[in-house]
């Protein structure tokens, strides 16, 4: 039986921005748990819990829905996605098909890509890790934004738009990465940044392989929990 949305400890939203308002409340409570997978999200309550309007809720979980944390069912409504650990990996297989092709695309660009920005990113990386063999969630965060840099520098706004609607799936999963030495956690990014740096033909691959690491070590502890 679902549980009723004024259960979930839900923020109060104010008139401006509230379809992105809702958006964001929503996205995080469902990664965080707050709203647990299988569970009914029910435009009336919603709309009442949060003091908003129908419409704001249903522009919100039309996006969860585009982000893979919701299904929606004809004569049934939205539920939040009840997924296998097949399915929440799924989101690697997904980000290793744009990823990598971004690789592709900078290490055969002409002239070459600014990668300025991404070291940067690299940096904010590696200051937020430093010290921390637990993941936090400063470091997803920071995580999650060298690789969109990433996909920013590959200069498509439709990989963009599609990495992007994975941002949530992957900031669930790495809830979940085990204890890393902070160390190797920024090394295995750094790879990343000196194949797309040199221009290394083996981009792609070490994208790849950074990725399946990554999801290896995510499956083995969901395994365990």
């Amino acid at each position: 039986m679902s549980a009723s949305a004024h259960n979930w400890q839900l923020g109060s939203i104010r008139r401006a921005s509230a379809t992105q308002q809702v958006l964001q409340e929503l996205r995080e409570a469902i990664i965080d748990g707050r709203i647990a997978q299988g569970d009914a999200l029910r435009e009336v309550s919603l709309a009442e819990a949060f003091g908003t309007g129908r419409s704001a809720v249903r522009e919100a979980v039309r996006q969860l829905v585009q982000e893979g944390l919701v299904d929606y069912e004809l004569h049934r409504g939205a539920f939040v996605r009840v997924m296998s650990l097949a399915d929440r990996l799924d989101v690697y297989v997904a980000r290793e098909a744009i990823e990598a092709g971004v690789a592709r695309r900078l290490v055969e660009a002409s002239p070459p890509v600014d990668v300025s920005t991404l070291a940067a990113a690299l940096d904010d990386l590696r200051r937020t890790a430093d010290g921390h063999d637990q993941v936090t969630e400063d470091l997803i965060g920071a995580d999650i934004l060298f690789h969109q840099e990433l996909v920013r520098l590959g200069g498509s706004p439709r990989l963009q738009r599609a990495h992007e609607t994975l941002a949530a799936e992957t900031r669930m999963l790495l809830r979940h990465h085990p204890q890393y030495p902070w160390f190797d956690y920024v090394c295995d990014h750094e790879r990343v940044f000196e194949a797309i740096e040199r221009r290394d033909p083996r981009a792609p691959e070490v994208v790849v392989e950074h990725l399946r690491l990554s999801a290896r070590l995510i499956g083995d502890e969901l395994e365990r929990e």
